[in-house]
């Protein structure tokens, strides 16, 4: 049985790679569409009516498309399999929470890839060995915090935390700012259905999502 493919990658060497591959190695993986920007379900193609079972996410420009580009592919009738250009644990549980079945670093190299497409073909999850040891639980949300906002999060919640008095000595600005900035951090995660309840969840969530060491 043949299994359609899309491959969304913003650079067109990386479809025509995995097409030759396929014709190849995996003739009954057949890629029918490449795009080179993401679909979005109210406006892209629907490739329910196409055939199209399978869609393969490679390279995108920020990472913060991610999530969207897996939701507009999943609302478009596709499983998806993401194959990321390096192994990210929170990227690997945002996009799984996100929808995607499969995920896949590319230096896996294209075997890995197809055994990532065949089970998602059956409805069915593959995540590279080295994506699982680092996947992380996290909502399909990152929350943005800005530089000033990362360097207090570190000087209170990092590796060599300081005290609430020693940020604000540090960053020249008031303990009131300091516990602003906080609460409004809090607010964010709240906002994307997070709730943390003391410091010690703070630093983990920051940590989980990389804006602590």
């Amino acid at each position: 049985m043949v299994t359609r493919l899309l491959v969304v990658d913003h650079h067109q060497l990386m479809i025509e790679t995995l097409d030759a591959w396929f014709r190849c190695n995996a003739p009954d993986l057949v890629v029918a569409a490449g795009l080179n920007t993401i679909p979005h379900s109210t406006e892209g193609p629907d490739f329910k009516d196409q055939d199209v079972a399978v869609a393969v996410l490679g390279t995108l420009d920020h990472q913060t498309e991610l999530v969207p580009a897996v939701h507009s592919l999943v609302d478009a009738g596709l499983r998806v399999v993401v194959l990321a250009t390096a192994v990210d644990g929170w990227e690997a549980g945002a996009a799984h929470a996100a929808g995607a079945l499969g995920y896949v670093p590319k230096a896996a190299g294209p075997a890995h890839t197809e055994r990532a497409v065949r089970a998602a073909a059956e409805g069915q999850q593959y995540i590279h060995p080295d994506a699982a040891a680092v996947m992380v639980d996290t909502a399909p949300v990152r929350i943005k915090l800005s530089l000033r906002e990362q360097r207090l999060a570190e000087l209170y919640l990092g590796s060599e935390a300081l005290s609430v008095r020693g940020v604000a000595d540090a960053m020249g600005i008031s303990e009131q700012t300091v516990k602003a900035h906080l609460h409004r951090i809090r607010q964010r995660y709240a906002a994307a259905g997070i709730k943390l309840g003391n410091v010690i969840s703070l630093r983990k969530q920051l940590n989980t999502d990389g804006w602590v060491t």
